[in-house]
């Protein structure tokens, strides 16, 4: 295994590393339509449905966690490779590559679209790519401690827009919410199953879970991340469900943004793209991550050459795919909903089936070592 990505000393990555690169995972740009959404479906009362879809998630993590204790030095290949044979830990190798590279590159993809959409729409999304590909493959290079060492910088410098967002209570009404659960619960338990897909990235957890320096911490962390992700979709939704009508808010594919220009400073007229500006280095923390994590499992497949090889590949491939699709905003959220069902097999069915089988495999002596 490339001795970059090889577990220890100095690889390791801290609690708070591990639990922000597991938020960062999850944030991406769900944060940016998860208003709209939620509404589309339930109306005001989709804020319920976020705290259901926190609570599945949070188990989910839990279970990979319980999962990864089987074989806590190695990452999830290595543990496929070790329970069930090679053959099976190549095989787990292509899936996950696969699924991180679409991951990576809806996330991308739809991070471009919008700043082409608000900031420079006389430029290609294409074009758009080729700017911060050098910036992410020196991240992948640099393995999981230089992806949770940026999780950490981008979180701090992020913290602001938050604070700024409270300014639009002002500008809102409270009586949207009510009255809560106004066409009963069956609305709020459909929008679930769109809720749990904005909390996807946790199962990065079976690829840094062997990093992280105090194992024994991986369980609250876990949960703290998920709560941290919850609390933010949160905040968000409901500013945006005070300062719009519950009719109007399904009209806005880029709702916080839209909710955002609302806010005028005397020193700045368009704050909305300054929001934006920032909020793409939060949006990579996403799919920076996911690109690297493609690019292990490739170089673990393929057995020669540098992680960081794959990465670039990768990343080229991406620039070369947008500009063959040129697709817009509506392309890309068909292409995500179609992603989801992937997404629901491997970070909810997938490991709550592994961790049955683990579980009754333990108990014989073989596989208790």
């Amino acid at each position: 295994m490339d001795a970059v990505l090889k577990p220890g000393k100095a690889t390791q990555i801290t609690t708070l590393q591990f639990i922000l690169i597991i938020h960062s995972m999850q944030l991406g740009v769900g944060i940016i339509s998860i208003p709209k959404d939620v509404a589309a479906i339930s109306g005001t009362d989709g804020w319920i449905a976020i705290i259901l879809g926190w609570l599945l998630s949070t188990v989910a993590s839990l279970i990979i966690v319980q999962v990864m204790k089987k074989h806590p030095n190695g990452t999830i290949i290595d543990l496929l490779s070790h329970f069930f044979g090679k053959w099976i830990g190549k095989l787990g190798m292509l899936v996950f590559a696969l699924y991180f590279a679409l991951y990576a590159y809806l996330i991308f993809d739809r991070m471009v679209i919008l700043i082409q959409s608000w900031i420079m729409q006389q430029t290609q999304t294409w074009v758009l790519m080729l700017l911060f590909i050098l910036p992410a493959y020196m991240l992948i290079k640099g393995g999981v401690r230089d992806i949770g060492r940026f999780s950490e910088a981008t979180f701090l410098v992020s913290v602001w827009m938050f604070g700024v967002l409270v300014t639009l209570f002002h500008e809102g009404s409270w009586l949207h919410l009510l009255p809560v659960l106004k066409e009963g619960w069956m609305p709020v338990l459909r929008t679930v199953n769109t809720t749990i897909l904005s909390f996807l990235g946790f199962e990065c957890v079976f690829f840094i879970y062997p990093y992280l320096e105090k194992k024994q911490s991986a369980a609250v962390g876990v949960i703290i991340a998920n709560t941290f992700t919850m609390l933010v979709y949160l905040y968000v939704t409901i500013i945006c469900f005070v300062v719009l009508s519950p009719d109007e808010i399904t009209y806005f594919n880029d709702t916080v943004i839209s909710v955002v220009k609302i806010i005028e400073f005397r020193f700045i007229e368009r704050f909305d793209l300054v929001m934006l500006s920032c909020y793409s280095m939060v949006i990579s923390k996403t799919w920076i991550p996911a690109t690297y994590l493609s690019s292990y499992c490739i170089s673990r497949f393929f057995t020669f050459g540098k992680h960081y090889m794959y990465g670039g590949i990768i990343l080229i491939s991406m620039v070369v795919l947008n500009y063959c699709l040129n697709s817009g905003w509506n392309e890309s959220i068909k292409a995500a909903s179609m992603f989801s069902k992937l997404g629901i097999a491997v970070a909810f069915i997938f490991p709550f089936c592994l961790w049955l089988l683990l579980a009754v495999m333990t108990q014989f002596p073989r596989w208790q070592k």
